[in-house]
């Protein structure tokens, strides 16, 4: 799926609580959707900031433990590049 795919069906899925959200998460990876993809459909879906919605993201059932470690491996990755950078 392509971004805009991503926002098209965040836009027309409705969401009544975390789990039916972290539901569509677990669909949406088993798709092939990568994390980015998947904070976008939250970000969309929930209309709420990038910031809010990778934190979300990260908290829903969708991902265990490993992954969420990796995820924030990653992160700190990025971030400390981008601190070097600056």
């Amino acid at each position: 799926m392509n971004l805009d795919e991503i926002k098209k069906e965040a836009i027309q899925f409705e969401c009544n609580d975390l789990q039916s959200l972290s539901l569509k998460i677990s669909e949406l990876k088993n798709k092939g959707v990568a994390f980015l993809g998947c904070v976008a459909f939250v970000q969309v879906n929930q209309k709420i900031s990038l910031k809010e919605a990778r934190e979300l993201t990260i908290k829903l059932e969708a991902y265990n433990d490993d992954e969420k470690r990796k995820i924030e491996e990653m992160n700190d990755v990025m971030l400390s590049e981008f601190k070097e950078e600056e």
